[in-house]
């Protein structure tokens, strides 16, 4: 758990404050320009500023192990372009209610025949994603459906950052679940009827070794076990950049799995991871890739 602001020592406090306030800032002027400028300067920044920071490592090292057929000049490149990515989607923070304004033409939803179906009879669903475009923004693609919905999320450490992406997020219009512990709420909302959102494309450290880009990597399986343990149908929806403060959301057919047992499992989230790697491939520079994904040192 995090500690509550006014109970940890007076240093730490410091920090956050010190940590938060670059951010405010960047987002107050952020929230001053029309969406397509504030992601375009966000991306400008951060693709000169990115490659600059600590996270470059997890970066390099990342692209390195997907991709390690290309040369080092086109990873440096694929790495500028998740940078500028990154600093398109911060920048965007402030504006998430302008994408869920009745009419906003800047996010387009498509969803498949198939899943249409099963939304249309109120079923719950496990919607699942990767962090690729704007990955906040499926969750607010599935509201403006009107499926009601609860959203996994891990809250930062530093409890003024939180506060201030969770002021931002609730325009989104789900129900937030930190992620510690979660797995009990989420069943209990699906039982209720409401659907589950989770973003399963990072490491983690309670899940299982399973192939992703053509080498072992920990993978959450809560999806899939979500799934096939209440029998609802397992649902991947992918966001996408069209330009700047412009995205598509693309809700797919399900996944189907054979049962849910151990197996069945694994094998759902093994689809799962695949269909991963074919959307990052097609669009690498859109992925959010700052964290370790695979096993081994990365060197300071």
């Amino acid at each position: 758990m995090n500690a509550r602001p006014d109970s940890a020592p007076w240093p730490r406090r410091l920090a956050w404050h010190a940590q938060a306030l670059p951010l405010g800032m960047f987002w107050a002027c952020s929230s001053l320009l029309p969406p397509p400028l504030a992601a375009a300067a966000g991306s400008r920044l951060f693709r000169w500023l990115g490659p600059l920071t600590r996270k470059q490592r997890f970066v390099a090292r990342n692209l390195e192990l997907a991709y390690p057929e290309l040369g080092a000049a086109a990873r440096d490149a694929i790495a500028r372009d998740v940078w500028s990515n990154f600093g398109a989607v911060l920048a965007e923070y402030p504006h998430l209610g302008r994408y869920a304004a009745p009419g906003a033409g800047a996010l387009e939803t498509e969803v498949h025949p198939a899943t249409r179906m099963l939304l249309d009879a109120g079923r719950p669903a496990v919607f699942v994603t990767a962090h690729l475009a704007n990955w906040e923004l499926p969750g607010l693609a599935l509201s403006r459906l009107g499926i009601p919905l609860s959203v996994v999320y891990a809250p930062q450490s530093n409890p003024h950052v939180d506060a201030m992406l969770q002021r931002h997020r609730s325009a989104l219009g789900c129900d937030f679940v930190p992620k510690t512990d979660s797995i009990r709420t989420l069943l209990a909302a699906l039982k209720a009827g409401r659907s589950v959102g989770l973003l399963s494309d990072q490491r983690t450290d309670f899940g299982e070794q399973l192939p992703f880009f053509g080498r072992p990597a920990m993978t959450a399986i809560s999806p899939a076990w979500l799934a096939l343990r209440q029998g609802c149908p397992l649902v991947p929806v992918r966001a996408g950049r069209r330009a700047q403060g412009s995205y598509r959301v693309r809700v797919l057919a399900p996944l189907v799995g054979d049962d849910a047992s151990r197996a069945g499992v694994l094998a759902l989230s093994r689809r799962l991871n695949a269909l991963f790697e074919s959307w990052i491939r097609e669009r690498p520079g859109q992925w959010l890739c700052m964290r370790r994904r695979w096993p081994g040192r990365i060197e300071a």
